[in-house]
């Protein structure tokens, strides 16, 4: 049990955080703010598409340096 544990910790957990980030990031720059409603919460569009690209730059620097591991993981249960 420690060890699936550990392997969900260590390799998929943020793995799924970095493509929750993703899609999260995505949905922000796809959904157009509604500055009508409340104007004090208005958001400049470059500012928008700045912050939803870092994010989605972590998310899929997060994502692919689990890949890595996630791959040595499967090679090592097949030896």
């Amino acid at each position: 049990m420690r060890e699936r544990v550990r392997t969900f910790l260590g390799i998929y957990a943020p793995l799924l955080i970095g493509l929750a980030l993703i899609a999260l990031a995505v949905n922000f720059l796809l959904t157009p703010s509604n500055t009508a409603t409340n104007p004090w919460f208005a958001v400049d569009p470059l500012a928008s598409a700045a912050c939803g690209g870092i994010v989605i730059l972590v998310g899929g620097t997060l994502a692919v340096s689990t890949l890595g591991r996630w791959r040595k993981m499967r090679l090592a249960r097949r030896q």
